[in-house]
């Protein structure tokens, strides 16, 4: 007699719509995997909702033989052998296509998958009749185990068991935990009559709410721990937005069940299905936008200063005992006065020494003859990366979460060395020597917003990037006897210094608020093209450093950030860079703020003078220790001056 094939029932018994009340933890694996593969993560979806979960429901269907309301079916048709053919081919497909279009890892998760959906079901082995260990079974391969597999198709590679990631696997499980018995509390005769007794008929009707609730309580709890360990803490409130309307039903269901057990029944039961699942499914779509569509956060600012500190009457009395002439002393003692330096570090000592003591001047009264460029360079070799580990540091945790930083990029103008600073601080440091290096060497003083900049640019296009800024600068060592007034300004204007920043995809911070980097801007003004500039000679840099910068940054930045559509007023807090007192002045003056509102570059030209590109971060650091909690939703504007003229401007804003 020839077999029939009722393809419609068939397929209506692999219950592939039921695949959406199972989709919320592979968004979630998505939205948290360190890496997405697109290609791979679109084949293990397919992979996983049209093919493993509807096998699993048809096999299950096909073993029971339900003849009352199962999940996504309130009259289920009765099986033939061809839904059992058709869920052998199902499980064949899906692991062949797991080896072909994913990776080894997740069709060896999937093989395991399906044996323990198959132990579970079968009549052989029958797991789900144990009200205990079939529950187990379902919460760990429907929650952890699937999360697991969920990250192995997403990125390519197994997820690393850390102390977080195991976090968010029992958060996983106890969320299946919840939901599991909710699944089952209309199902007690049906079960019953084939043998089987669930945990939902241990627990009762009121027990299996009562049990639902502490699960969900766990669950979130985990979530909670694993989001505040990845210092997302944000995101955990989000989730509990989404969650609010799933909680809302469940208690006004529980309070029906409670009068009435008969409300313990099909149609409810779907309708906290599908609730759950619109919720969840938006939540963590919500999420993955988040993610995978980064924006850039400047976590954490550290800055570090030469051991040597001069004051300026000590710097000013060095640069006066090398010349004889009245006017040129003169000329040094009135700069000095006027540049609002009190004190300023050198990686050299011999500022405050006398001549027969010097270590790295010429040991005469005139300083000559003066230390040639290489030995300028070997200055700056012998000290630069060990002033830059400084500022690295005093990053809190660093050393436990250098393995993180996917991304180095070192910014320096006062010397170059090969192999340079960036690959001597990888091996200093013990970072990860396939992390990405980038420099940007030779652009002065607003070198900095240029490495906030690309900074920025790889935590967009990068998820889980985390990229460390090193921008270290030793003015003091291309001090030279000159008495022309570019050489009065540069003498008695710059310093050393060295600055760390963290720049993250993801929101974390050490500071009252999340700072959002916004925007950048830049403008070249090339009638000052000869006015600030440098070039290399025999006995160090060339200095062109003009009176006439100020003049020109208060005549173009207020045009400037009107091309840009932006003004002052929309801004509270200002980090500028302290080129000199005069810019800063005439910056306050341009834009009609209050010198109040600079106080913090005030505070680091007096305290440590101008350290070229490090400096503006100095000024941003202070600015970001001072937040305050009303301070929420303010923004922040960041500006710096290089050679050309260029003007470089950062926005940013609390968050």
């Amino acid at each position: 007699m020839p077999m029939s094939l009722p393809v419609r029932d068939t397929v209506r018994l692999l219950r592939i719509p039921f695949s959406f009340f199972l989709l919320p933890l592979f968004l979630l694996a998505y939205s948290q995997a360190e890496i997405v593969v697109h290609r791979q993560a679109l084949a293990a979806f397919l992979i996983i909702h049209l093919l493993v979960y509807p096998s699993s429901n048809g096999y299950n269907s096909y073993v029971d033989r339900d003849e009352e309301s199962i999940g996504g079916l309130e009259r289920p048709p009765q099986p033939t052998v061809w839904l059992f053919y058709l869920t052998i081919f199902l499980d064949l497909a899906a692991t062949f296509l797991a080896l072909i279009f994913v990776n080894v890892v997740f069709a060896g998760c999937i093989v395991l998958y399906i044996a323990a959906s198959r132990a579970y079901s079968s009549r052989q082995i029958r797991l789900k009749k144990y009200p205990v260990a079939g529950f187990l079974v379902v919460v760990f391969f429907q929650g952890a185990f699937t999360y697991y597999l969920s990250v192995a198709g997403v990125s390519g590679s197994a997820l690393p068991l850390t102390r977080e990631n195991m976090m968010i696997l029992a958060a996983c499980s106890f969320q299946i935990a919840g939901a599991y018995p909710l699944t089952q509390v209309y199902q007690h005769r049906q079960d019953l009559r084939d043998g089987v007794v669930t945990i939902s008929y241990k627990l009762g009707y009121t027990g299996t709410f009562v049990f639902t609730a502490i699960m969900f309580v766990l669950c979130n709890l985990f979530y909670f721990m694993y989001f505040r360990a990845r210092e997302l803490g944000m995101i955990f409130y989000i989730i509990q937005v989404f969650f609010f309307p799933i909680v809302a039903y469940f208690g006004y269901w529980f309070y029906l069940v409670w009068k009435d057990n008969a409300h313990a029944n099909f149609r409810n039961t779907m309708r906290m299905n599908w609730i759950a699942a619109v919720c969840m499914n938006g939540c963590f779509l919500v999420l993955i936008f988040i993610t995978r569509n980064p924006l850039s956060y400047i976590s954490v600012i550290e800055t570090a200063v030469p051991a040597h500190c001069i004051s300026q009457e000590e710097l000013a009395a060095f640069y006066s005992a090398a010349t004889s002439d009245p006017l040129e002393k003169r000329k040094i003692r009135i700069v000095a006065g006027k540049t609002g330096i009190e004190n300023r570090y050198s990686v050299i000592g011999d500022f405050g020494k006398r001549a027969g003591d010097f270590e790295f001047f010429s040991n005469s009264t005139d300083l000559l003859p003066e230390p040639t460029l290489s030995q300028r360079m070997e200055y700056y070799r012998r000290h630069a990366t060990r002033l830059s580990m400084d500022a690295v540091g005093k990053i809190e945790g660093f050393e436990g979460r250098k393995n993180t930083v996917t991304h180095l990029i070192t910014v320096t103008c006062t010397g170059l060395f090969a192999p340079g600073l960036d690959i001597e601080l990888v091996r200093e440091l013990g970072l990860n020597p396939t992390i990405q290096r980038s420099s940007i060497n030779f652009m002065g003083c607003n070198a900095a917003i240029l490495a906030l900049k690309n900074a920025d640019a790889i935590c967009r296009s990068h998820p889980q990037a985390r990229v460390l800024i090193v921008c270290t600068e030793l003015c003091s060592i291309h001090f030279q006897k000159k008495f022309n007034d570019d050489y009065l300004l540069s003498n008695l204007l710059f310093a050393d210094g060295a600055a760390a920043v963290i720049v993250t995809s993801q929101p974390e911070t050490r500071y009252a608020h999340h700072v959002e980097i916004d925007a950048f801007d830049a403008m070249l003004l090339h009638q000052g093209y000869t006015d600030m500039a440098w070039g290399l000679s025999e006995t160090g840099f060339i200095m062109n450093l003009s009176s006439y910068v100020p003049d020109l940054i208060r005549d173009n930045i207020r045009p400037m950030l009107h091309a840009v559509g932006v003004r002052a007023e929309d801004f509270r807090h200002w980090a500028v860079h302290p080129g000199g007192k005069r810019i800063i002045d005439d910056f306050a003056l341009a834009l009609d703020l209050d010198k109040c509102a600079l106080a913090p570059t005030y505070n680091v030209l007096r305290n440590y003078g101008n350290m070229s590109s490090p400096t503006v971060l100095f000024v941003l650091k202070d600015l970001l220790e001072k937040a305050k909690p009303e301070h929420l939703s303010e923004r922040i504007f960041a500006a710096a001056f290089g050679p050309g003229l260029s003007i470089e401007t950062m926005r940013l804003r609390y968050v």
